[in-house]
């Protein structure tokens, strides 16, 4: 299984000034039309991040799962010298992504009519993918045997999941 990308969010113990913060922030870009977030880029891993009034900040892209704690320091460190006194209250992990390929050794029409309908689903006039959702987590599997798992909240959690999966679609076929 490989982790493709990850969303951590941290908290900090004070609300943000958007404007203030992105008047002190280069290259930083404040959004009002979609919504009312500060976009900037950490360099040098050109690694996106979404600044938050409500003193959250997001953290997105590959390997933020080995490399959380330093960024979330950095990115205090940007705060701290902006000016604004805030500290870290917490960081979760609110979604990973992984691909992986599974063995599949019937049609998705088959594997379908094998799983639970109200965990599944497959349209494939409007998406080539079968859609399934257990464990916590939402599988997308194509017909080659690719499967895109989303929604866990840890590595753990999502390999379990696919081992779950994996062993579900052992028994069709």
């Amino acid at each position: 299984m490989e982790i493709t990308n990850v969303v951590a969010t941290a908290t900090l113990t004070t609300p943000l000034d958007l404007e203030y913060l992105q008047q002190r922030l280069k290259g930083s870009v404040l959004q009002k039309t979609t919504g009312h977030w500060l976009k900037y880029r950490l360099q040098p891993e050109n690694r996106y991040i979404a600044f938050y009034k409500s003193g959250k900040f997001l953290i997105t892209g590959k390997g933020v799962i080995e490399s959380l704690d330093s960024l979330t320091r950095r990115i205090l460190a940007l705060i701290h010298t902006a000016g604004i006194d805030a500290e870290i209250l917490k960081v979760d992990i609110n979604n990973i992504v992984a691909k992986d390929t599974l063995p599949l050794r019937a049609p998705l029409e088959t594997v379908i009519a094998a799983l639970d309908p109200q965990k599944a689903e497959y349209e494939p006039e409007q998406f080539p993918a079968l859609i399934y959702k257990d464990w916590g987590v939402t599988f997308l599997l194509f017909s080659s045997g690719s499967v895109i798992i989303t929604g866990a909240k840890s590595v753990d959690v999502a390999h379990e999941a696919l081992r779950e999966f994996e062993r579900r679609l052992a028994r069709i076929g």
